[in-house]
C-alpha cells in the first residue's frame, strides 16, 4: 500500500544509517561527517556554503560546520584562505583525508551492497531511478541536476 512505501523508505534509510554509524564510530566520525568528506573528494576544494549546497545529504550549516571541525581535528581536511574572497575559506581534503576517503567510500559501498543484495542489478537500477525521480520532484531539483541527490 501507499503507506508502506513511506514506512519502508524511512526504515531502509535508518537501517543503513545505523550501520554507517556503527562502522564510522571507531574512527571518531558520524554518518554526517562522511558526506562532506566524500563530496570534497569528488569536487575538490569548496567553501563551506558550496559544500552545503553540493548535496541534499548535507542538511544544515551548523551540522556541516560541526562535521568540518571534526574532520579538521582528525587531519582529514584543512581550511585554506579563499583566493577569490578574502573573507572566506575553502575546505580542502588532505592527503590523509584522501586515503581515508577511499576506505570510507569502500565501506559505504559495502553497506549498500549488503543492504540491496536481495535485489538484482536491474531491480537496483529501477529502484534508484524511482527514488531519485521522487526525491528530485519533491525537492524541486531538475532531472538533469540529479548529482545534488
Amino acid at each position: 500500500s501507499f503507506d508502506d512505501v513511506g514506512r519502508f523508505t524511512i526504515a531502509a534509510g535508518r537501517a543503513m544509517e545505523r550501520e554507517g554509524q556503527r562502522r564510522f564510530k571507531p574512527h571518531g566520525l558520524t554518518v554526517s561527517d562522511v558526506a562532506p568528506l566524500l563530496r570534497l573528494a569528488q569536487f575538490g576544494p569548496l567553501t563551506p556554503n558550496e559544500l552545503l549546497n553540493s548535496s541534499v545529504l548535507l542538511t544544515s550549516a551548523p551540522v556541516v560546520s560541526h562535521s568540518l571541525n571534526r574532520l579538521e581535528s582528525a587531519g582529514l581536511v584543512r581550511r585554506v584562505p579563499n583566493g577569490e574572497d578574502g573573507r572566506s575559506v575553502r575546505i580542502e581534503i588532505t592527503d590523509e583525508g584522501r586515503r581515508f576517503e577511499l576506505e570510507l567510500a569502500a565501506q559505504v559501498r559495502d553497506i549498500q551492497d549488503s543492504f540491496f543484495s536481495p535485489l538484482s542489478v536491474d531491480e537496483q537500477t529501477v529502484l534508484a531511478g524511482l527514488l531519485s525521480r521522487c526525491l528530485g520532484q519533491y525537492l524541486g531539483i531538475p532531472a538533469d541536476d540529479q548529482a545534488l541527490l
